[in-house]
């Protein structure tokens, strides 16, 4: 094994001491990640396999660790002009043995705080803009949706010193008349936004270990974004077009 993959373990070993449902916090993980890669970064506030309670499955989502020609925010399909200021991401779910997702986690990485405070800006535009009626994608690939959204379900919850956080609850209708109710929540530390997506919302509770609420889900993983080190959220590298690099 490589020292990359060596040092990348044990990163998911530190997390694996804040299993979903503990109490314990990790103090260890800022000392321990003092010189980290931001993929490691990533990594460390991810749902793993941990995480998953038995009789679920984790499920890597195809393409969840790039970039290029992958959506990260779409809330009602909204404009996102941060997608173009990513720099990493990853994206991994739990759900059921037929690959139906959950619970999934989404990790960006933007090359500085202002292009992470950008994107929640954002999504607060989009929420507040978002049409009553049926609202068309950007994406021909996606399919209309009317988003008729609940009151935000975080009144209640703990917050985290130093992690900003929006959340919503909303129901999607599809053309065939199909409803279906999620939640988005979004917590953003830095130049990081952590985004947490489960449908139904009371699903954590049947895919995560240790059965939580919506909330202590939430509160844990708001846990990991704030054990992460300072410095390694205040600088990075934009990401180059792999397609716009030249010989």
């Amino acid at each position: 094994m490589g020292a990359f993959a060596s040092r990348q373990g044990a990163v998911l070993a530190v997390v694996a001491a804040l299993l979903l449902g503990g109490c314990a916090r990790l103090e260890r993980l800022e000392e321990d990640l003092t010189e980290t890669t931001d993929v490691e970064l990533l990594a460390a506030v991810s749902l793993t396999e941990q995480d998953a309670a038995e009789g679920a499955v984790f499920l890597p989502y195809d393409g969840g660790d790039q970039v290029f020609g992958q959506t990260s925010l779409d809330l009602c399909y909204g404009e996102f002009p941060s997608e173009e200021l990513r720099s990493g991401r990853n994206q991994v779910g739990i759900g059921d043995q037929g690959g139906e997702v959950w619970v999934s986690s989404e990790a960006i990485l933007y090359p500085n705080p202002a292009d992470a405070e950008q994107a929640m800006d954002e999504l607060e535009q989009a929420r507040e803009e978002c049409s009553t009626g049926v609202v068309d994608p950007s994406d021909p690939e996606r399919e209309p949706l009317t988003w008729d959204f609940a009151a935000d379900p975080d009144a209640d919850w703990p917050e985290e010193p130093g992690v900003d956080r929006q959340a919503y609850e909303f129901e999607s209708t599809d053309p065939a008349g199909k409803s279906w109710t999620s939640t988005a929540t979004y917590l953003q530390r830095g130049r990081m936004v952590l985004a947490l997506y489960a449908s139904p919302p009371e699903s954590p509770a049947t895919a995560l270990r240790n059965s939580p609420g919506p909330a202590r889900f939430v509160e844990v993983m708001s846990n990991r974004l704030a054990g992460l080190p300072e410095d390694a959220l205040q600088h990075g590298d934009p990401l180059e077009d792999p397609n716009t690099i030249t010989v």
